[in-house]
């Protein structure tokens, strides 16, 4: 059994388990594609899983200066989403990099920003898009293309959160020392601690899978 996984947190779970052959990336044969819910959207992936939630938040909230992580990427598209919902013409401003964002911030420059849970306290996209009354299903997801490996992977998964419940700093060196690229020590920690670690099944995801294609 193989699962083809972006190297962000949607791998923690997976890495800390330990329990299923991953290959970081997104090109590639597998049983099991584990990526964020955006991406999975974008690459016209069924999710069948929504994977982990309030992984990324508006900081203070939405307001028409808004810092955005990386052109194109998951927080980018969700954002613009919920702008569109609004009716708001915001200037999106992007930066690679978290702390670039938190001194654009500091400087007003902006006057919010898409970031991490593990990095700040803010208003998690689920909730923003639960108050205009779409469901958003979680921040990741998990396509399972053969579903003979379907409850070896759910199992897995599982075992990787209550493994990282138990034992944020063992799971936190597993997971830096395995993940393909480099990631701070805190911001694992931050995730493990500040991101709400479950899986679950989903069902209908259609009104928010058509508002995510409607801008990407």
């Amino acid at each position: 059994m193989k699962a083809l996984v972006a190297p962000g947190p949607v791998s923690y779970p997976l890495i800390v388990s330990g329990r299923i052959k991953l290959e970081f990336g997104k090109e590639g044969q597998a049983d099991v594609i584990a990526d964020s819910i955006v991406s999975l959207i974008r690459r016209k992936l069924k999710v069948d899983y929504a994977a982990l939630k309030e992984l990324m938040v508006i900081y203070p909230n939405i307001t028409d200066k808004i810092g955005v992580w990386r052109k194109g990427s998951a927080a980018d598209v969700l954002i613009k989403a919920l702008i569109k919902i609004d009716g708001i013409n915001a200037n999106l401003v992007y930066s690679d990099d978290w702390n670039s964002l938190l001194i654009m911030l500091r400087e007003g420059k902006v006057t919010s920003a898409t970031l991490s849970s593990a990095i700040v306290k803010g208003v998690s996209f689920e909730e923003l898009f639960a108050k205009r009354g779409i469901q958003m299903p979680g921040s990741c997801g998990l396509s399972i293309l053969n579903k003979g490996v379907e409850d070896e992977v759910i199992s897995s998964y599982l075992e990787g959160i209550d493994k990282m419940r138990e034992d944020p700093e063992g799971s936190t060196e597993r997971i830096i020392s395995l993940l393909p690229i480099k990631v701070p020590k805190n911001f694992v920690i931050g995730v493990i601690k500040n991101v709400k670690l479950e899986i679950n099944r989903v069902e209908n995801y259609d009104t928010f899978k058509n508002l995510v294609e409607s801008v990407i």
